[in-house]
């Protein structure tokens, strides 16, 4: 039994060096592994960042993220089944479901405030901008570049309207447990900036239209 114990304790400082998680379990450590080799690709991928020790300290500062992500999202998800078990009215439901959900939505927020401060202890702003597009998916740049290319006459306070949304967006999206629960955010923010279109007298169904029509005509010219 101690030889197991030391056995994980050493897996687990060698995927961690800093501010290692209590795996209890081995389901533990291999979740650690699955998060240590997401955070890697995401900082070959957005960030470029080389090998050495600042990427293995911001490596280590994103597994603590989305292991802490993980246990707020997974302790609300717990209280709340608790509450359907319960038996509660649905009114009294509704209402114990919203404060466990605004005491998570608080908790996510301070994590995320001291996240982004310990980052910046290694890396700059854009750098710090990659990490966030990588924990999101990619989905910043790819709605932005689809707004842009959507409706190409947008105007310089248009395209700072939508840049600033999906820039709230995506940090929004940073605290989610899922990849689905990101991809909702970000629908949510779209729906909000189709509107403000919208206000700003663009048809959008027009515009898709003629948005289609370019991407055919560069096929065609492209043949």
């Amino acid at each position: 039994m101690t030889r197991y114990i030391f056995l994980i304790g050493f897996i687990l400082f060698g995927l961690i060096s800093v501010n290692a998680q209590k795996a209890k379990t081995p389901e533990d450590i291999k979740y650690l592994e699955v998060l240590s080799n997401r955070s890697d690709k995401i900082l070959d991928q957005y960030v470029r960042l080389p090998e050495g020790e600042i990427k293995e300290k911001v490596r280590d500062l994103m597994v603590k993220q989305y292991w802490d992500l993980n246990k707020i999202h997974d302790r609300k998800d717990r209280k709340i089944e608790e509450l359907k078990q319960s038996g509660l009215p649905d009114e009294k439901f509704g209402k114990e479901k919203s404060k466990l959900e605004n005491k998570a939505e608080k908790k996510l927020q301070k994590l995320q405030k001291k996240y982004l401060r310990n980052l910046s202890k290694y890396l700059n702003k854009q750098q710090i901008d990659g990490v966030k597009d990588g924990m999101t998916l990619g989905a910043f740049d790819h709605n932005y570049r689809g707004f842009t290319e959507l409706i190409p006459s947008l105007k310089q306070d248009e395209k700072e309207y939508v840049y600033n949304q999906l820039v709230e967006a995506r940090d929004k999206a940073m605290n989610m447990g899922s990849s689905e629960d990101k991809q909702a955010v970000f629908r949510q923010y779209k729906g909000k900036i189709n509107n403000y279109l919208s206000q700003q007298g663009y048809d959008l169904d027009q515009e898709r239209i003629e948005w289609n029509k370019r991407i055919e005509e560069a096929k065609r010219s492209k043949m």
